[in-house]
C-alpha cells in the first residue's frame, strides 16, 4: 500500500513537470514572428515597428539585434538607431523591459503567450547595411532593422509593410507571405530575413530569364537618367556567362535592387543584391558592369561556397577567417573574367581592370608590411570592411586577392598545359564544400593542387603568408603580356599584349578571356 501511494505521488509530480515543461517549450516551427512596419512621416526618416513574438508563457524573453551584417566585415551599432522600445501583451497591458547590454532587451512576459514589441527606427543611413526612409524611397536591411528572439530558433519571420503615400510598391528577394497580400513577405528563418533587403518607392522593374531562373532588375531612387533597358540586357549577358562558369543556378528567382542615390557600394545576398549607383549614370559603364558582376558572382562564392568560419552566423560574435582573399579577391578576379567572356569589354579593357589592382598593390607600401592572410584576419579592427585600408601599413584583400588569383590561374594553366584553370578549382570547391559545410584554407589549397597536379605549398606560402614581392614573370609569359614602360608609378603596372606575342600565347589569351585577343565581341 505504501509503494502504491508513493508511485501515485511520483506520477502526479512527473505529470505536473511535463505540463510545466510544455508551457515553457520553444515555439513551434510554424509559429512566426510578425513585423508590422509603418511610415507615417517618412520625411523624418523614422519607421515605426511593431513585432508580435511568441513567448509561450515563459516568464521572460530575451531579444537581440545583430552587431554586424554577413558580407560586410565591420562591427556596427545598429541598436543605437532603436528608439522608445516598449512591450505589452496582446490585450494592451504594459510589460517591463530592461536592457542588459547594448544590443539586447529582456521582456518580463507575465505569462503571456505572445508579447508585442514596439519601437521607432531611425533610418537615415546611406550604406548598403543601414536603413533609409524618405518621402520617395525606402531601403531596409535586416540586421539593422529587425529585433528578434536571442535564441534564434528556426522559425518563420513575416514582414507587413504599410507603404508611405508616394511609394508605389516594394521589392525584395523574400517570398510572398502566405496571405498573398501586396507588400507582405515571409522568410523561412532569421538568417533569410537578414539576408534579404527590401526597397520601396516608385520602382522600375525589368525581368529576364536565364536557365529557367527569373531575374529582375529593380531600379529605385533617382534613376531618371538611366537606360534601364540597356542595363537589363547587359545583366542578362552577365548572368548567362556566370551560369556557364558555375553550372546550375541555385535559385529560381534573383533580384538586383539597384538604388540610385549618393553613396556607394554593394552587398551580396542569397538571391538578391543591394547596389548603390550614381544618379548621373546614363548607361552601364565598365566599372558598373564589373561591380554588378562581382555581387552576382558572390551568389556562388561567399553565399554558398564560403570559409568554414562563415558556415553559420552568430550575429553577436564577428567571425575571424584568413580566407577573405578567396571570398572577395577571387570573386573580383572571376567576375571581371565574366564581363570579358560575356563580350561586354575587349581585351585591353579587361587588362585595365586587372592592372588597376596590380597598380594599387605595387604602389602601396603596406604590401611589404602585412600578409594577405593577416589582411583578412585583421579586417574587424580596420573599421572599413577591407576597403580603403591604410595603404602605407596595410594591404587589402580586395586588391592583392585578385592579383594572386591571376598568378594562381596562370600557374594552373601552365602546369596542365592549358587543360585546367582556376575556373576548375572554383567549380570543384563549390561542388565539394558549397552550402553549410564550408572549407578550410588547407582544403582550398588541396583542391587547387589536385586540379593543377603539382605541389602549391610554397606558392601559397609566398602569396598568403609572406610580404615578399610578387613575381609576375610566369603569368606574363604564359599569356604573352607585358607591363607598359613608364616612369610614372601610376602607369608602370599597366598590362598590355606584347607586340611580339606568339600565336600560342595569343591563343591562350583568347581562351582565357573567351574572345578574340583584340577587338570587342559583337
Amino acid at each position: 500500500m505504501r509503494k502504491q501511494v508513493t508511485f501515485q505521488i511520483v506520477f502526479a509530480l512527473l505529470a505536473g513537470w511535463v505540463i510545466s515543461a510544455q508551457s515553457f517549450a520553444a515555439p513551434a516551427a510554424d509559429e512566426p514572428i510578425i513585423y508590422t512596419i509603418k511610415f507615417p512621416a517618412p520625411a523624418t526618416h523614422i519607421a515605426e515597428v511593431e513585432v508580435s513574438i511568441p513567448a509561450y508563457k515563459r516568464p521572460a524573453v530575451e531579444l537581440m539585434m545583430p552587431i554586424w551584417s554577413p558580407g560586410f566585415y565591420r562591427v556596427e551599432d545598429y541598436a543605437s538607431r532603436v528608439q522608445n522600445l516598449t512591450a505589452h501583451t496582446a490585450d494592451g497591458k504594459p510589460l517591463t523591459v530592461t536592457q542588459p547590454q547594448k544590443n539586447r532587451w529582456r521582456v518580463e512576459t507575465n505569462g503571456a503567450a505572445r508579447v508585442i514589441i514596439a519601437y521607432k527606427l531611425l533610418c537615415n543611413g546611406r550604406s548598403v547595411t543601414t536603413n533609409w526612409v524618405s518621402e520617395d524611397l525606402l531601403v531596409l536591411n535586416g540586421a539593422a532593422a529587425f529585433i528578434t528572439l536571442a535564441e534564434q530558433a528556426q522559425r518563420p519571420h513575416e514582414i507587413r509593410l504599410e507603404l508611405a503615400s508616394k511609394w508605389k510598391r516594394a521589392a525584395s528577394g523574400l517570398a510572398v507571405a502566405p496571405d498573398g497580400k501586396p507588400n507582405h513577405f515571409r522568410a523561412q528563418d532569421y538568417d533569410t530575413l537578414v539576408d534579404s533587403p527590401i526597397v520601396a518607392g516608385d520602382l522600375s522593374v525589368r525581368e529576364f530569364t536565364v536557365a529557367g531562373s527569373n531575374h529582375q532588375l529593380v531600379d529605385a531612387g533617382a534613376y531618371q537618367k538611366w537606360d534601364g533597358q540597356r542595363g537589363a540586357q547587359d545583366l542578362e549577358k552577365i548572368v548567362a556567362e556566370t551560369q556557364r562558369y558555375w553550372g546550375k543556378l541555385p535559385f529560381n528567382r534573383y533580384v538586383f535592387l539597384n538604388v540610385f542615390r549618393q553613396g556607394g557600394g554593394g552587398l551580396e545576398h542569397g538571391n538578391s543584391t543591394l547596389l548603390t549607383s550614381s544618379p548621373n549614370m546614363t548607361t552601364p559603364t565598365l566599372r558598373w558592369l564589373s561591380f554588378v558582376s562581382h555581387e552576382y558572382f558572390h551568389a556562388f562564392n561567399v553565399k554558398r561556397l564560403r570559409p568554414v568560419e562563415l558556415s553559420t552566423f552568430d550575429y553577436e560574435r564577428p567571425p575571424n577567417t584568413s580566407s577573405l582573399w578567396v571570398s572577395e579577391g577571387l570573386t573580383t578576379y572571376g567576375a571581371d573574367l565574366v564581363v570579358a567572356r560575356a563580350g561586354l569589354c575587349n581585351t585591353q579593357e579587361f587588362l585595365s581592370l586587372l592592372s588597376s589592382n596590380i597598380t594599387s598593390l605595387q604602389n602601396s607600401p603596406g604590401r611589404l608590411k602585412q600578409t594577405l592572410n593577416q589582411a583578412s584576419l585583421d579586417v574587424w579592427t580596420s573599421g572599413t570592411s577591407g576597403v580603403g585600408r591604410d595603404p602605407n601599413n596595410l594591404v587589402s584583400y580586395y586588391v592583392k586577392g585578385p592579383v594572386v588569383g591571376f598568378l594562381l590561374d596562370a600557374k594552373i594553366q601552365r602546369a596542365t598545359n592549358g587543360r585546367k584553370s582556376l575556373d576548375d578549382v572554383m567549380r570543384r570547391a563549390y561542388k565539394r564544400y558549397g552550402g553549410a559545410r564550408g572549407f578550410t584554407p588547407e582544403q582550398f589549397r588541396q583542391i587547387a593542387e589536385n586540379v593543377a597536379g603539382i605541389d602549391l605549398k610554397a606558392a601559397f606560402r609566398t602569396w598568403l603568408d609572406s610580404t615578399e614581392e610578387l613575381d609576375y614573370t610566369e603569368a606574363l609569359d604564359w599569356f604573352g603580356l607585358r607591363f607598359a614602360e613608364s616612369a610614372t608609378p601610376a602607369k608602370a603596372w599597366q598590362l598590355a599584349v606584347r607586340p611580339d606575342a606568339s600565336a600560342l600565347q595569343k591563343s591562350r589569351l583568347q581562351k582565357w578571356l573567351g574572345q578574340p585577343a583584340e577587338g570587342k565581341a559583337d
